[in-house]
């Protein structure tokens, strides 16, 4: 959408509060809203006078962000075009009808909007929070929407879906599905040797590539990511079972094995897949990792691995390792579903301890002992 007067000027005021609240709380060490509400909101007001209160709570907001993302060790800095955050009192969005009501410094305007084709399906959604920014000369809005939970899948023998996550082959399904790194690490391989010789010369302009590099490939990253979780979102199963992993990088591996496991995206495959399943009404359990890798999923005994191979010598079983994880996985995931909840009494631990000590210390009267 193209870029009005008073929405540029309402940005630049914006921007220019908040870094006004940036510097007050980090002379002043804290970051906290009430603080920075009652240092500087009020100098705020006389200053932009033309920017409404709302406004001004929000680049508070941002600036009470910025020094808690930093932990006051450096001053942040925003930028006269960045991105400016709308709440609810400053904006109205129409969806259907493809325009925006917001508050400037010129008082409420309206201003026409596009919506990709993509988002047309949420035109019905609650618009929680609103965000503008401007790029060569044009508008850009993001929208964040609350999206109603769908209701789940109830069944009595729900089907049961067991994935396994990896670095060579991304996700591997129980059912025989596998999804191959190769054009990831292809790619990835590509950016390391750009990045080693940016950084070898170390000029301004090589730390501004550097950035562009970078941005790209986490972009690759989540696209592979979103385009995996889709797929397998897809698939007919009503719970899908991960394994709960936490994987840090050790010094025993080696720093070629340690730089793979760094650009190994398996929580943001996990999230994608967890928030992809949920809108089409599917669940998604976390089993436990322990010896997923080691244990045939045949005969329950513990086997050896060779690279991508898994061999088990008490029944014979020869399979594709990731394969076999993904088995185990969903074996785990089919018994923790067919164990019968236990409700536990709606009552505090202190009035369980009181019970029991009277239990204890009650003694019948003499008439009746002995029956």
């Amino acid at each position: 959408m193209p870029l009005a007067p008073a929405v540029a000027e309402t940005i630049r005021q914006f921007n220019e509060c908040c870094n006004f609240f940036l510097e007050l709380g980090f002379e002043a060490h804290t970051y906290s809203k009430k603080n920075l509400q009652r240092l500087g909101y009020y100098g705020a007001r006389e200053r932009w006078p033309r920017l409404q209160s709302s406004l001004v709570q929000g680049a508070r907001d941002c600036a009470h962000d910025m020094l808690k993302r930093e932990r006051l060790t450096r001053l942040p800095h925003k930028n006269a075009t960045s991105a400016i955050r709308f709440n609810q009192r400053t904006f109205k969005v129409f969806l259907m009808s493809g325009e925006l009501s917001i508050s400037t410094v010129a008082g409420r305007i309206r201003v026409p909007f596009s919506l990709p084709k993509y988002f047309r399906r949420y035109v019905t959604a609650h618009v929680a929070e609103l965000r503008l920014g401007q790029r060569d000369g044009r508008l850009i809005a993001g929208l964040i929407v609350e999206i109603p939970d769908v209701a789940p899948r109830t069944t009595e023998n729900p089907k049961v879906l067991g994935l396994d996550r990896g670095i060579v082959n991304i996700a591997v399904t129980n059912n025989g599905q596998f999804f191959h790194s190769k054009e990831l690490r292809r790619i990835q391989g590509k950016r390391t040797f750009q990045r080693a010789r940016l950084q070898a010369a170390g000029t301004r302009s090589a730390r501004r590539h550097l950035k562009r590099v970078a941005g790209r490939e986490r972009r690759f990253q989540a696209d592979s990511n979103h385009r995996i979780a889709k797929r397998i979102a897809a698939m007919d199963f009503d719970v899908l079972v991960l394994e709960d992993l936490s994987v840090g990088k050790e010094k025993d591996n080696g720093r070629r094995f340690n730089r793979a496991l760094g650009r190994w995206a398996y929580g943001q495959l996990g999230a994608f897949l967890t928030y992809k399943c949920e809108e089409v009404g599917k669940h998604s359990i976390l089993v436990s990792p322990r010896n997923t890798s080691r244990v045939c999923s045949k005969c329950g005994m513990k086997g050896t691995r060779a690279r991508s191979e898994f061999f088990c010598s008490a029944c014979g079983l020869r399979l594709n390792a990731d394969l076999n994880a993904a088995r185990n996985i969903a074996q785990r995931g089919n018994a923790l579903l067919s164990r019968r909840p236990v409700n536990p009494p709606i009552v505090t631990r202190d009035e369980i301890k009181a019970r029991n000590l009277v239990q204890r210390s009650y003694k019948p009267p003499l008439s009746l002992r002995g029956r």
